[in-house]
């Protein structure tokens, strides 16, 4: 998830223009401005490069990567007076040309390349704190070097090639009055805005193609979209890798939730709503269970038959906007085959991805929950005979102290086998590490240390990059090939 952001008490006066807010395929900085390469990668937004216009050529044998200094700005939205929140270490640094290329001639463009890992120091572009409503979604950046007599301020916008595909649009949904409050005409309107993000994969042929639906982790909940993109590298679902798996690619549809997925259609005291997974019966069960039982056999009454009892089934507050959502997005991509459609999703994703298919289940093909936060005990056994029918792979980290597995994914798997399901499968993982051999759990540690060598190691919770890096397979198969196979009514 998208780490948390402290800011450094240190004010100053700057101007910070920012012509987009946008992410483009590509930029051109024009004189005294920067253009911010952001990568996508399984940690999260880590800026890669900068690419700066100084406005006059510079020699390539001028330029030296430790002249460089660039400040990361926090500003607020009402004012371009703005907090300094730290320094982005700066590795190397050359001639260019407009989008970053290595050149050897004179030149007015100039390229800083940063740090790249997991504990990259300032290395987020997005604004993520506690109170970031009050604050440009974006950091700015000074970049000055007074050896050539630089100071550029001015940011022209964000380039990252993945998230240039994604368009970005906004869904509002109106709740329909509840019949007792009609009369009631501020009752009437609950309105809930969803940002999204969408992709539909260039036409190579007439054919229909599939759509996922993708559902974000807790720290992607808030107003900036391209945090949804970002913040566990869901960009990944419009490249090559995984597109690939289909044989003319797969639209995605990943809305943004303002809250968070956990918030249900129960309601508690002061008349607020309960978020899951909450197992609200069980303080009182503890008490009530050993009376109930002593009251029995004092009573000597029968023990009625069980009956398939209603659990808090935990339905999510946005399964009605995200229905309708989905609902109008097919309306007006009639490409998208309706037998094909997929839902997936991490951790609070998860939760919405199980949450869709017990109270959907009508409406998709197949769904890839990960780390999900869908306690098992509220399935009561009715869903689970639903879900038994529906192709389901599950995707978790043993090691997840985060969400409890043995809680949630691994009991659900087990009833649904005892339940004949026909199509079931999990990719169980016992921690979460770099695959790419890129990443070191300690880059500075000597051959005879222990953790020489080691990949890096992310939180357990972190099963998604699994998923994302394509990594889930089962045999010879992958979980997307799999996904692709998938069909409404289908037995594959």
């Amino acid at each position: 998830m998208l780490r948390f952001l402290s800011i450094i008490l240190f004010f100053f006066a700057s101007t910070f223009t920012l012509f987009s807010q946008d992410f483009h395929s590509s930029l051109e900085a024009a004189s005294g401005q920067s253009v911010v390469h952001v990568g996508s990668y399984d940690w999260g937004a880590c800026i890669d490069r900068i690419t700066i216009n100084t406005g006059h050529l510079v020699s390539p044998q001028a330029i030296a990567a430790r002249d460089f200094k660039v400040n990361q700005i926090l500003y607020p939205k009402k004012t371009n007076v703005g907090m300094e929140k730290g320094f982005l270490p700066v590795t190397d640094a050359f001639a260019s040309d407009s989008q970053g290329n290595r050149i050897t001639s004179p030149s007015n463009f100039i390229t800083l390349l940063t740090d790249v890992h997991p504990l990259a120091e300032n290395s987020n572009p997005f604004v993520s704190i506690s109170f970031s409503s009050r604050f440009k979604p974006y950091y700015g950046y000074k970049i000055s070097n007074k050896k050539l007599g630089i100071s550029i301020q001015n940011l022209k916008g964000f380039v990252n090639e993945s998230a240039a595909k994604f368009e970005t649009d906004e869904f509002e949904y109106t709740f329909p009055a509840e019949q007792e409050s009609k009369s009631d005409q501020k009752s009437q309107e609950e309105k809930v805005l969803l940002n999204y993000a969408s992709y539909i994969p260039q036409a190579e042929s007439s054919e229909k193609i599939p759509l996922i639906l993708w559902f974000h982790g807790m720290g992607e909940s808030g107003s900036n979209i391209y945090q949804v993109l970002f913040g566990t590298k869901t960009t990944a679902l419009a490249e090559e890798k995984i597109q690939g798996s289909f044989p003319n690619g797969c639209a995605i549809l990943a809305p943004q939730c303002p809250t968070g997925w956990l918030e249900t259609t129960e309601k508690g005291p002061g008349n607020a709503r309960v978020w899951a997974p909450v197992d609200k019966d069980a303080p009182a069960n503890k008490v009530k269970k050993p009376i109930n039982k002593l009251l029995k056999k004092l009573s000597l009454e029968k023990e009625k038959p069980r009956k398939d009892k209603v659990q808090f089934a935990a339905v999510s507050y946005y399964t009605e906007p995200v229905k309708n959502l989905l609902y109008i997005y097919l309306e007006n991509h009639p490409q998208i085959d309706r037998d094909r459609i997929y839902v997936g999703g991490c951790s609070a994703g998860g939760y919405m991805t199980m949450n869709m298919m017990i109270e959907e289940p009508q409406l998709f093909a197949a769904a890839f929950p990960i780390c999900e936060y869908y306690l098992d005990s509220k399935i009561n056994p009715s869903k689970i005979e639903i879900l038994a029918k529906k192709p389901l792979w599950f995707t978790y980290a043993l090691n997840d102290d985060s969400v409890n597995p043995e809680d949630n994914s691994i009991p659900t798997i087990v009833r649904l086998n005892q339940a004949n399901a026909e199509n079931v499968h999990y990719s169980e993982f016992r921690n979460v590490v770099d695959l790419s051999g890129k990443y070191l759990l300690n880059p500075d540690a000597k051959k005879d240390d222990d953790e020489y060598g080691l990949p890096y190691e992310y939180p357990g919770h972190w099963s998604w990059i699994y998923v994302l890096n394509n990594d889930c397979r089962d045999g010879n198969l992958s979980l997307f090939e799999w996904l692709a196979k998938q069909k409404l009514n289908s037995k594959n």
